[in-house]
């Protein structure tokens, strides 16, 4: 998926954090920067409802 953040923003975003990056490394992180995106709206999202999740049962009983 292609990133939100343009090129400029990218390395505005690298050159505050004080990442020392070359720019292949630059350009490799970068061509994945859009799946980190969407990782991080993954994680930001509220978690599923409880019921929401199925219902999975385990006994260390035979026989049940």
């Amino acid at each position: 998926m292609p990133p939100e953040t343009t090129e400029t923003e990218f390395d505005a975003l690298v050159a505050r954090a004080g990442i020392p990056l070359t720019p292949e490394q630059k350009a490799g992180i970068y061509a994945v920067w859009g799946g980190v995106e969407g990782w991080q709206r993954l994680v930001r999202s509220p978690a599923p409802a409880p019921e929401a999740e199925p219902s999975i049962t385990f006994s260390a009983e035979a026989n049940r």
